[in-house]
């Protein structure tokens, strides 16, 4: 990040100026009391709706002037180029500029309480449309290139599909909301089977993949429904892939003309918000360009790992922290300094490097009004503002340890499959089946105190696995035959390989279910197939019975399957858990040097919906104590959670969080030697370390959801 930005400071600001808001004549005493509370960076909105409001005429006045005021104050200035508001002229020169949906409804051009401005609603696939799109990027470039204020250029905004448009995204949630899916307009049509000849090939190749008889490509009939998987998981990846090559010439447009003066990055949203089979949005497909890379962040540090796992090395941050987000009358809950120090430290502990608060002002237009903001409506510094500028002078104080920092390695690597997500989606008409699972199979592990990354069929070979002792497949039903392969040879090597329902149990190849399950040969590995399956109860959960061996407990476990009882049929694995009636429910398998772990229900899925204890902690101890896994500890189980970054020197940081709504007065265990010294860094508190056994430790009080901050 230092040599990224040609200087030593943690970006630290907030997003300020969305045309036509704020006001001009308030600009001048906001910038300037952003300075004096300790930002050091500022974003502002450039709108193609707004700045370019003729086809021959581009009007630069409000950010000229924004960038000028910056420069005089200090400010560095990420500018933020928005593209998802097109003109109007561009639909009166374009009457099929438009998106279509599945019901043949014509989309926008619309606004959003986001995008009051209007202009949404046009394809990516017009080219004509894109051609003006890129005009506007390039002219805005060249007007800012050289100016002194400007830092970084953001040239991705949230890259989707639905640009914006919050609604059509709903069915991936509820597919019956089908009627919603985007694009079928002509141009969609031609490109998609433009596309489907470059992956296949062959016609012949489709056929099988899509069990069809097509004499050619001509012949290809777009998706209309959810009823056959291979055809819909390829109409929807073909949008991710639309989606990936604008980005990429973003990159390469900006690149071209700014010549290297200043970074580029985009910055994406998480599963969360924008599901992939109705967005596109798949962060290794856009994460891969530019110099670092960014995310829109949530309370959830699951979105963090994943930024950082997708980010593959480059520098991460925060570009846009929703802290009081809200609509006109569903106002948000006031927030406070440990509010602001867990979505913010939860980031530090997570490798992010920059955080830009959404946004410096609340909102006035549309309906996010009066929300957002870090002043009061008229600009009043608020308890929350100084929450946050106190925590920006932490930052710079320590700036030179967390840029060089790093956290401790991840062992532990959750699969996330893009294609899997719309195969749940299709199958089970909700892809929060798969999204939520993989959610859950982090808090759980999170919440013990491993490290995790997530890992995608994109980038999964032989060497990245190798970084790894443990794999978690959570809602595992699609999974390529690459990936397959390399799970074998990984398991004999020392791997610890857990997996739920129906592994591997459709043949993404051929399009078929497969006859044995799991699929790929993968039963070998895991030393069982499945054998009857029911659905579960009416309530929607099933108990498994868990030896008491299995985690070395004292007594029997019980956690909860949902969806499925898939009864295993063990042929050389161990059974570690049963159903009510009997049956194995969970298998445990040796292979070489490693174990492989077969669950016969889906148990992240309600340990993240519901809650359900027993089956996070039953995940987290799997992972105890068939991995050889040292990490840092607290005697108070599951209440906090506990994140070290040093630098190359041995300097520290030590973030302490308490995760529960009641005080933890607690011991901590640190795997290593820390300094016998450290000081917290917001009320100076001196925290005495004991050394044992080449290990830390030392005592803790911590306050509901209290965050404490050590350096040393």
């Amino acid at each position: 990040m230092r040599n990224i930005l040609k200087e030593s400071y943690i970006p630290f600001g907030a997003q300020y100026y969305r045309a036509p808001s704020p006001s001009r004549s308030e600009w001048k005493n906001d910038l300037k009391n952003m300075a004096n509370n300790g930002f050091n960076t500022v974003k502002f909105w450039v709108q193609w709706r707004w700045n370019q409001p003729e086809a021959d005429r581009f009007y630069f006045d409000d950010i000229d002037e924004l960038m000028d005021l910056s420069e005089h104050f200090g400010l560095k200035v990420m500018l933020n180029t928005i593209f998802d508001v097109a003109p109007a002229w561009i639909y009166r020169k374009f009457p099929d500029a438009s998106m279509v949906t599945l019901s043949g409804r014509r989309v926008g051009p619309q606004t959003q309480p986001h995008r009051q401005i209007g202009g949404l609603g046009y394809c990516f696939n017009h080219d004509g449309v894109m051609q003006h799109f890129f005009q506007f990027l390039a002219e805005t470039v060249k007007r800012y290139t050289n100016h002194p204020a400007l830092a970084i250029w953001n040239v991705g905004s949230e890259p989707e599909l639905t640009s914006s448009m919050a609604e059509l995204r709903e069915y991936a949630d509820d597919a019956r909301k089908m009627g919603d899916m985007l694009c079928y307009c002509d141009n969609c049509r031609v490109k998609f089977k433009n596309w489907l000849e470059a992956k296949y090939q062959s016609i012949e190749q489709l056929n099988i993949s899509w069990n069809r008889n097509y004499t050619n490509f001509e012949e290809i009939e777009l998706p209309l429904t959810r009823n056959t998987f291979n055809d819909i998981i390829d109409w929807r990846m073909f949008f991710v892939a639309t989606l990936g090559e604008n980005v990429r010439k973003r990159f390469e447009v900006a690149q071209s003309i700014d010549q290297g003066r200043h970074p580029l990055m985009c910055h994406h949203v998480f599963i969360q918000g924008f599901p992939v089979t109705s967005t596109a949005s798949d962060p290794w497909n856009v994460g891969r360009f530019g110099d670092l890379h960014g995310f829109t962040q949530m309370d959830d540090p699951a979105m963090i790992d994943v930024l950082r796992s997708c980010a593959k090395g480059k520098p991460v941050i925060s570009a846009e922290m929703l802290m009081l987000n809200g609509y006109t009358l569903d106002l948000p809950k006031s927030i406070d300094i440990n509010d602001v120090k867990r979505f913010i430290f939860s980031g530090i502990a997570g490798n992010l490097k920059g955080f830009i608060f959404w946004q410096y002002r609340p909102e006035i237009l549309g309906r996010e009004a009066p929300t957002w903001g870090l002043t009061t409506l008229d600009g009043k510094t608020t308890p929350w503002l100084q929450d946050f500028a106190r925590v920006g002078q932490v930052l710079q104080k320590n700036a030179d340890l967390i840029l060089d920092a790093k956290p401790q390695a991840a062992e532990i690597a959750i699969f996330y499959n893009p294609e899997n997500q719309i195969f749940t989606w299709a199958a089970t008409g909700n892809e929060k089946n798969a999204t939520n699972s993989l959610l859950g199979a982090h808090k759980a592990l999170y919440e013990q105190n491993y490290n995790i990354d997530f890992i995608h069929p994109l980038e999964i070979d032989e060497k990245l696995l190798s970084r790894y002792k443990v794999l978690v497949f959570p809602f595992p039903y699609l999974i390529d035959r690459k990936v397959g392969s390399l799970l074998e040879d990984w398991v004999k090597k020392g791997g610890l390989l857990i997996g739920e329902s129906y592994f591997a149990a459709w043949n993404r190849e051929n399009g078929h279910h497969a006859k044995i399950v799991p699929g790929y040969g993968l039963h070998k590995v895991f030393k069982a197939r499945q054998g009857v399956v029911d659905p579960v109860d009416s309530n929607g959960l099933i108990n498994i019975l868990v030896n008491s061996d299995a985690l070395d407990s004292e007594k029997e476990i019980t956690v909860k399957g949902a969806i499925v009882q898939e009864r295993l049929i063990p042929e050389g694995a161990e059974v570690i858990g049963r159903f009510p009636d009997g049956s194995p429910a969970i298998t445990l398998a040796e292979l070489g040097l490693g174990k492989a772990i077969l669950i016969g229900s889906y148990i992240a899925l309600p340990f993240y919906n519901k809650g359900i204890q027993a089956n996070g902690e039953f995940l987290a101890g799997l992972v105890k104590k068939y991995a050889d896994i040292s990490t840092n500890s607290s005697d108070s189980i599951n209440q906090v959670r506990i994140d070290l970054l040093k630098n190359e020197s041995g300097q520290a940081m030590l973030i302490l969080r308490n995760l529960s709504e009641t005080t933890v007065n607690t011991k901590i265990h640190i795997r290593g030697l820390m300094p016998k010294r450290l000081t917290e860094q917001f009320s100076a508190e001196i925290l005495t370390v004991e050394h044992y056994q080449n290990n830390s430790s030392f005592d803790i009080t911590l306050n509901p959801k209290e965050v404490k901050v050590y350096c040393g």
